[in-house]
């Protein structure tokens, strides 16, 4: 230790090293302060770069002119003159973007490169170098290489842009540093042979490293165009092109990558082409873009996909659950994390039902300045609906008010796009998923808001199972997380993760958002549950199933990746005559002759898109899902939609879904009742078919129907003699049962025509036509033509156990409180 402290004193004492030590801790302070200007968007800071840039070209040319006239005194500073060179090129590209974004892994390539040089670029008479300076430099030297190689197009306009305060000399830097590190290294690498094995496996490690990563994306390019090109030949034309990349693409490392082509990463295209990059699309992507050196290069030895960014936005959207990133966003959240999550579940298993709550607090990195939106995605659980929002303003929470979705979109987007003011906006996306949006979140003002959902307990072999909420936002995995569970009534239950019980409560204290579920028996006979509002009684009773004769017309298979050949084979088992798949839109019988190589050709189809507008009225369909599609809102305008849209409900189709799953496309269909839709095991599939007969739930006007809890909800005059004792929930779901069957009716869906709009406000549920929108005011919510809530049920609460007052109720206890209220003055007159 002491010798090298000797070796460093002695190296500065060195003629012009101190100098040079200052300047270039300056000029790399000058740098961090402009990259950090620039990744906060602070433009009015960032031309402090150009003070660096005309600092550093000073000194250079300076040191450049000392090294040139005396070589020997001053070679030893040349380290110093590559890093202040390469230090200039990064301070010119905050402002003129000729690298764009670089990963932190490009600057740290480099600073490791410059180090090394420290040490090679020594007099080896006064220093014994080391193998490991070479290896680093060796590594290192490739993103020069790079750099170097990727200026070439620009090197005339460089030459004649010298003249401009000499700032065009850095598009030379790193020819001019590969020349002299190139002659450099060469004299030192002749001199040991150790060098030069050390410097050759640190550039070998990286170039092997490349070309087996380019190879992989190049391989995955190939194999997803082929099956484009096989494809097309067959795609059905009322699709959209991209569906058949989509259905045919596993997820997996390599394809992300390349769907991110021009949307995150950018390419070369041709190194000797210095052109304009493809345009962004129509569709918001919420991913900085990225020039990552090693992406860019294996993207010239990959095929061209033939996708717009809009397709493979969908395709993301779709196979990568990508769907959040995807939200407009009005401001950047790139630097919000999630500090703290407070998850409290009331589970009610009498009515079969559960309300969570979810409580976040986000904040902003320390270094953050600016005001930043957050955007969160919920998962639910099948059949759950969002019924509260609370956003704390200056300390105090304020709830949500529930609107139309217009209304609840128009003023979040006034309020934080021209006024730069408190909102939060909870909207309904297609495929059980809510979008909850918080403005604005800086270092000084971080951000707590809570929602609320209630969710159907789903009933699997004699239990009742309570599913977590899957929820994807700003950082979430560091969180300080606290849950806590308690039940209405004696019930016991068990959970997939440690919960320890106390007073009363099930707690459990974690990092992030686990997965889990909680478990409870499910009772032989449902008790008598209900809810009494505005002169009506909602009850729970058991769902009413019927076996109803049905005689398919067809059996189609709906086969994808996820059946094995054994499931196959059982419905070819049945030696039906009617039993058929369908393959690039034509049916093909199926039978124990021909399952096989059947099974063989959707062996890659991940999943699929049946025409069921095409399929002969009266069919069977028997389908196992994963749990990745498309969904109604990437197929858009596209003619398949319209389709489906208007030609499948009058077929009376049935469908049989042999798996616990169901994907998105499948969920729409289920809950606009485009189909009967039935969900059981193999076994009980092909007993149906046996017995010609399908599985029905009854429905009436009157009556929801909770799927996935086996119950319904049915509407009748309230009787006053019943004592209602139900939580409000039983309420909430029915009504979000009603708003999805109205907006069935109604294909071309208008808020106008929806006679189901006052009831979502009465409810305060979360639906496709309407929103929860908090606002800092009452003004605002004047100024933007909300009415706020007025008898209605309003937000749902952990601690609203059962039913609200009726009218006549509130009558008797306003004149109870009222004698009291005289009897309690009376009394205390006589006392004095």
């Amino acid at each position: 230790m002491r010798h090298k402290l000797e070796l460093s004193e002695y190296y500065t004492q060195k003629t012009g090293v101190l100098t040079s030590l200052i300047v270039t801790l300056i000029s790399s302070l000058f740098l961090i302060v402009s990259l950090v200007c620039k990744e906060y968007l602070l433009h009015d800071f960032e031309p402090i770069a150009l003070l660096s840039l005309i600092f550093e070209f000073v000194y250079g040319v300076g040191l450049s002119f000392l090294i040139l006239r005396k070589k020997e005194t001053y070679i030893h500073l040349t380290p110093f003159l590559i890093l202040n060179w390469l230090i200039g090129c990064f301070c010119l590209n905050t402002f003129i973007t000729v690298f764009h974004d670089l990963p932190v892994w490009v600057y740290l390539a480099t600073l490791a490169f410059c180090l090394s040089n420290f040490f090679i670029y020594r007099n080896l008479s006064e220093y014994k170098n080391t193998s490991i300076a070479f290896f680093i430099n060796g590594l290192s030297f490739s993103i020069i290489l790079y750099f170097a190689m990727y200026l070439i197009p620009i090197m005339p306009f460089s030459f004649m842009a010298i003249l401009a305060l000499g700032l065009g000399f850095y598009g030379l830097v790193p020819a001019l540093v590969l020349i002299i590190h190139i002659a450099t290294i060469i004299r030192y690498l002749n001199r040991d042979k150790i060098y030069a094995i050390s410097f050759s496996g640190g550039f070998l490690a990286v170039l092997i490293s490349i070309i087996f990563f380019t190879a992989g994306l190049s391989i995955e390019s190939r194999k997803i165009a082929q099956s484009a090109t096989l494809n097309s030949f067959d795609q059905n034309n009322d699709l959209p092109d991209y569906i058949s990349i989509s259905q045919n693409l596993k997820p997996n490392f390599f394809n992300e990558i390349l769907l991110k082509k021009d949307i995150v990463y950018i390419p070369l295209h041709d190194i000797f082409t210095f052109g304009t990059f493809d345009s962004f699309g129509n569709k918001q992507y919420n991913e900085r873009k990225i020039h990552n050196p090693i992406i860019s290069i294996a993207y010239l030895f990959c095929k061209d996909l033939n996708l717009t960014n809009d397709d493979k936005i969908n395709i993301l959207k779709s196979n990568f659950d990508k769907r959040l990133e995807t939200e407009e966003q009005l401001w950047s959240g790139e630097d919000l994390f999630t500090k703290s999550i407070k998850e409290d579940v009331k589970l009610y298993p009498d009515t079969r039902l559960a309300y969570t709550e979810i409580t976040m607090k986000i904040a902003c990195t320390e270094d953050s300045w600016r005001d930043q939106e957050a955007i969160y995605s919920f998962q639910l659980p099948e059949g759950s609906v969002a019924t509260s929002l609370s956003l704390w303003v200056n300390g105090t929470e304020r709830k949500g008010v529930l609107t139309t979705k217009e209304k609840a979109k128009a003023a979040y987007k006034q309020i934080v796009g021209v006024e730069y003011r408190d909102p939060s906006l909870m909207q309904w996306k297609e495929g059980n998923k809510v979008v909850v949006r918080v403005f604005p979140i800086n270092y000084k003002t971080p951000r707590i808001f809570k929602c609320g959902f209630t969710t159907p307990l789903k009933v699997e072999d004699n239990q009742m199972k309570y599913q977590c909420l899957s929820i994807k936002g700003p950082n979430i995995s560091n969180a300080e997380t606290i849950s806590r569970i308690q039940t209405v009534g004696n019930t016991n239950i068990e959970t997939s993760k440690d919960f320890e019980l106390n007073k009363g409560y099930y707690i459990n204290q974690s990092k992030g958002l686990d997965d889990w579920q909680a478990y409870m028996p499910l009772s032989k006979t449902l008790q008598s549950n209900s809810f009494a509002w505005k002169g009506k009684t909602y009850e729970v009773e058991n769902i009413q199933k019927t076996a109803i004769p049905f005689t398919p017309s067809e059996i189609i298979l709906d086969l994808n990746s996820s059946w094995t050949t054994k499931q196959i084979e059982s419905f070819a088992d049945l030696n039906k005559k009617n039993l058929f798949v369908i393959i690039n839109g034509k049916k093909k019988e199926i039978n124990r002759d021909n399952f096989k190589a059947i099974a063989l050709e959707f062996e890659d189809l991940h999943y699929s898109l049946l025409p069921l507008y095409a399929i002969t009225q009266n069919s069977l369909i028997i389908t196992k899902n994963g749990t990745f599609s498309a969904n109604f809102e990437e197929l858009g305008d596209s003619n398949y939609l319209k389709r489906i849209r208007t030609e499948t409900k009058n077929r009376n189709l049935k469908v049989i879904n042999i798996s616990s799953d169901i994907n998105p496309f499948w969920q729409t269909i289920k809950e606009q009742k485009y189909v009967d839709y039935f969900q059981t095991s193999l076994k009980n599939s092909l007993e149906l078919i046996h017995k010609n007969q399908f599985i029905l739930f009854k429905t009436e006007k009157n009556t929801v129907n909770i799927e996935p809890a086996n119950i319904s909800i049915k509407e009748s005059p309230q009787d006053t003699t019943l004592k209602s004792k139900g939580p409000d929930h039983i309420y909430r779901m029915y009504a979000f049962g009603k708003v999805l069957e109205e907006q069935v009716k109604i294909q071309n869906d208008t808020l106008a025509n929806n006679q189901y709009v006052e009831l979502a406000k009465d409810a305060n549920i979360v639906t496709p036509i309407s929103s929860l929108i908090v606002l800092e005011t009452d003004e605002d919510y004047k100024n933007n033509g909300i009415e706020k809530n007025v008898d209605t049920l309003g937000n749902a609460s952990v601690g609203n156990d059962g039913s609200v007052p009726e009218p006549h109720e509130w009558i008797l206890i306003i004149l109870g409180s009222a004698i009291l209220f005289f009897y309690y003055r009376k009394n205390k007159k006589q006392v004095i």
